[in-house]
C-alpha cells in the first residue's frame, strides 16, 4: 500500500500590498493559488506597513500563517524585518528613510526582532553589497547576526525578461545572424549590430550574476530568507522556502528559519511557473524605477558638482583678495622711504631758508 504523499510546507518571506494598492482578497487568492502555508507581508516602510498587515490580518484565511514584517529603507539599502507580532510597527525609528544601518540593527537587536538584507546584489542604492561592499556587509552580519535573502523572485524574473520573450529572441537572433553571416561581413554591416548584440548579452549575464552572487554570499550568513518580492497577486509564491514541518505560530516559524529547518530554497519547483513572467505593466514600471534611480543619481552628482564649483570659486576669490592685499601693502612699503626722504628735504629747505 502506497503512502500518501505529504503536501510541501511552503513560505514566501517577501511580499507587498499597499505600494500597488492591491485588494486583500486578491492577495489571498495569490497565496492560495501557490498553496502557501506561511506568508510574510513586508510592505515598504514608507507605504504604511502596519496598515498593510492589519488589512491582511482582518481577512486572513484559516490554515495560513501571516508573519508581520516590513522592508526598511536604510543607509545600507533595503532591510527585511520580521517580528512575532505587530509590535515592530510601533518603532518609528525603523521607518525613517535612510536611517543609519547600525542604529537600525541595534534597535532590532534590543527588541528581539529578526532582520535579513533584501536582494544583497540587487540594484544600486537598494542593495547592501552594492552600497557598502562585501567586507563591510560581512562585518555587520557577524556583529548583529543578520541574515540575507538567498533568492529574490523579482531579480530572477529579470533574466526571463531579457530572453524569455519571443520578440527579444527575434531581435537577438537577427543581430546574431548579421554578426556571423559572410555576406554581412563582406559588406561590413555586422559592425552596426555588434554593439547592441553584446549589450544584450551583458545585460542577460548581469541579471544572472545578481541572483548567483546573492546565493553564494548567503553562505556567510547565519540564516537566509527567500521571497518573491511580489507586488502583484500573480507573483506571490513564485519564490519559496520549504519547511520541514508546519510551524504552529510566528515565533516558531522565525525560530525554524534561524535553525535552518528547511528542505528547499529558491524558485517554486512545485509550481507550473517557477520563474515569474513579468507583465507589460511591471516591465514599464521596472524601467521607470531604474530610470528614476539613475536620474536621482545624476541629479546628486550635478548638485555635488555645482557645490564643488562654488567652493572652488569662493576659494579663488579669497586667494585673489589675499594676494591683492599683500600687493597693496608691498606698494605702501616701497613708497615709505620716498615719503621719508621728501620730508627730510623739505625740513632742510626750511632750515636753510630756501623755501621762502
Amino acid at each position: 500500500m502506497n503512502k500518501k504523499k505529504l503536501a510541501p510546507i511552503l513560505a514566501d518571506m517577501h511580499t507587498h500590498l499597499n505600494e500597488k494598492k492591491l485588494k486583500p482578497k486578491d492577495y489571498w487568492v495569490g497565496v492560495k493559488k501557490r498553496k502557501l502555508a506561511v506568508v510574510a507581508i513586508t510592505e515598504h516602510s514608507y507605504c504604511k506597513p502596519k496598515e498593510a498587515y492589519l488589512k491582511l490580518k482582518n481577512t486572513q484565511p484559516p490554515g495560513i500563517l501571516l508573519i508581520p514584517g516590513m522592508e526598511a529603507k536604510t543607509s545600507a539599502g533595503d532591510l527585511l524585518i520580521y517580528g512575532e507580532n505587530e509590535e515592530l510597527y510601533n518603532l518609528p525609528q525603523l521607518q525613517q528613510k535612510n536611517a543609519p544601518i547600525k542604529k537600525v540593527l541595534q534597535i532590532i537587536k534590543e527588541n528581539n526582532l529578526t532582520a535579513s538584507f533584501a536582494h544583497p546584489y540587487g540594484y544600486k542604492l537598494d542593495s547592501v553589497c552594492v552600497v557598502l561592499g562585501e567586507s563591510q556587509t560581512l562585518k555587520l552580519i557577524q556583529e548583529y547576526g543578520v541574515g540575507t535573502e538567498y533568492y529574490n523572485g523579482m531579480l530572477a524574473s529579470a533574466n526571463e525578461l531579457m530572453f524569455g520573450r519571443s520578440w527579444v529572441k527575434k531581435v537577438y537572433n537577427l543581430f546574431n545572424f548579421v554578426n556571423t553571416n559572410r555576406a554581412t561581413h563582406a559588406l561590413r554591416i555586422y559592425k552596426t549590430t555588434d554593439f547592441p548584440k553584446k549589450k544584450m548579452e551583458n545585460l542577460a549575464e548581469d541579471a544572472v550574476n545578481r541572483v548567483r552572487n546573492g546565493m553564494l554570499f548567503a553562505e556567510n550568513a547565519p540564516f537566509v530568507s527567500v521571497g518573491s518580492d511580489a507586488h502583484y497577486p500573480r507573483s506571490i509564491g513564485s519564490s519559496i522556502i520549504e519547511l520541514k514541518r508546519k510551524p504552529k505560530d510566528e515565533k516558531e516559524f522565525i525560530q525554524m528559519i534561524k535553525n535552518k529547518e528547511t528542505l528547499w530554497k529558491g524558485p517554486n519547483i512545485y509550481s507550473k511557473t517557477p520563474i515569474d513572467k513579468v507583465g507589460k505593466k511591471e516591465m514599464v514600471e521596472g524601467l521607470a524605477y531604474l530610470a528614476r534611480k539613475n536620474v536621482l543619481k545624476q541629479r546628486k552628482i550635478y548638485i555635488a558638482d555645482k557645490i564643488s564649483k562654488k567652493i572652488r570659486l569662493s576659494k579663488r576669490i579669497k586667494t585673489i583678495k589675499r594676494i591683492s592685499k599683500k600687493a597693496n601693502l608691498s606698494k605702501i612699503r616701497r613708497r615709505l622711504p620716498k615719503i621719508k626722504l621728501k620730508k627730510r628735504i623739505n625740513n632742510l629747505k626750511k632750515k636753510v631758508g630756501f623755501g621762502k
